[in-house]
């Protein structure tokens, strides 16, 4: 393969703009590619799940499937954060369509935004993360955390096989 090639499959694999959705929560947002997002639905009381984590607030049923209801603000250790008329469930893949939790649900504080995120916008700021965070980042001065849906999957999961 030649110098050129390798330039060209470079520019085909990085995209100079991913489209991506800020997802409102009570102590700031998630920033997740549009493609993350399955469905926005109404709230709804989820099904008590018994001796779970605080983060981890029921279950709902989603086209035929029982999904974990996660609070992120909780999970990062923050209070859980009042129910108001404007809240939504966003329904995420976890990025693991075959496996045990396709699918789970975080609690919204509001409606989601849709963002172009292009190399220019995005840094990295400082800071430790928590739970279910993979990064957190400022778009155009704005700050978002990245949630790291893979460890929000185990998490759920671990939670599941104890009971």
């Amino acid at each position: 393969m030649s110098g050129t090639d390798v330039g060209a499959m470079s520019t085909t694999e990085m995209p100079q703009e991913l489209s991506s959705l800020l997802l409102p929560l009570a102590d700031g947002q998630l920033l997740v590619p549009v493609d993350t997002l399955s469905e926005i639905i109404a709230l709804q009381s989820p099904v008590s799940a018994f001796d779970a984590p605080d983060w981890y607030m029921g279950e709902l049923h989603w086209r035929e499937l029982r999904l974990p209801l996660i609070s992120f603000e909780v999970m990062r250790g923050n209070p859980m954060p009042v129910l108001r008329s404007n809240c939504r469930i966003a329904v995420l893949s976890s990025g693991n369509s075959e496996g045990d939790l396709p699918f789970f649900a975080v609690v919204l504080q509001g409606t989601p935004r849709l963002v172009r995120v292009t190399p220019a916008e995005l840094a990295g700021r400082e800071g430790d993360c928590a739970m279910g965070e993979l990064m957190h980042v400022a778009l155009s001065g704005e700050e978002a955390v990245i949630p790291n849906l893979s460890e929000l999957e185990e998490a759920c999961l671990a939670y599941r096989s104890r009971r």
